[in-house]
């Protein structure tokens, strides 16, 4: 009898374990294939990108180090300040000022209006990503992906997870999403995340083959968001 039920006990462990798997989210992933970069913001949204983000930013930023030179990124949809809201959050990058260094800009466009503007000294904006509220407090995240040049051989990306609190932007957290090397084969990690109060989050490492494709590598562990000193700080704009 024991081992007639056998077979029904592995299906019922394999089910449990694939829908346990299926709570989880994917925040980041590295691995899929890069989307083709947009030169211009949507019709949509592109007036107020240009005559009601930009100019304020501009008259902020311009200086001898900091040109004028923005460069749109993208954009996602959801709620990111407030609670059933239907926002669009652009991101771009307002200059450059070194290597893998330069301001970038995070806006919330709503019902036609510019509801709130920031700005960050930081890196190069590669992308951004919606990130469908994490923390079940019915706020969705906003996934930053930032990148640069080579440094003595070696270069990378990295992503930083905001929240919207008490109307600005504040960084849940940061992890390294890829790393290139001259010597070696490039690495990328997927974030996933188990949605709840207090999310957990796994990363599981990629490495890539000669053949443009990737491999997995090792298990998938549970993974704490690295908070940096400071430096992922936006300012507002006003």
């Amino acid at each position: 009898m024991k081992v007639k039920h056998l077979p029904i006990t592995i299906s019922i462990l394999i089910l449990l374990a694939v829908a346990a798997f299926g709570q989880r989210m994917v925040v980041h992933d590295p691995t899929l294939p890069a989307k083709g970069g947009e030169d211009e913001p949507p019709k949509s949204i592109a007036k107020l990108y240009e005559t009601k983000i930009l100019p304020p930013v501009a008259k902020k930023l311009v200086s001898d180090s900091c040109a004028n030179a923005p460069s749109y990124t993208g954009a996602v949809e959801g709620s990111f300040t407030k609670a059933g809201a239907k926002q669009t959050a652009v991101f771009y990058q307002f200059c450059e000022t070194g290597n893998g260094l330069g301001w970038v800009g995070l806006a919330i466009i709503e019902k036609g209006k510019v509801v709130s503007s920031f700005v960050q000294d930081s890196g190069w904006a590669f992308s951004i990503g919606k990130v469908a509220d994490v923390n079940r407090n019915g706020l969705d995240e906003i996934a930053l992906e930032f990148g640069g040049g080579m440094h003595q051989g070696e270069g990378g990306t990295g992503v930083s997870i905001y929240e919207f609190k008490n109307e600005k932007p504040v960084e849940l957290g940061w992890y390294q999403s890829s790393k290139i090397t001259d010597t070696e084969a490039t690495t990328a990690w997927v974030l996933t995340a188990k949605p709840g109060k207090t999310p957990v989050f796994y990363s599981q490492k990629y490495l890539s083959t000669s053949n443009d494709k990737w491999r997995r590598s090792g298990a998938n562990k549970v993974y704490r968001l690295k908070k940096l000193d400071g430096a992922n700080d936006f300012e507002e704009v006003k």
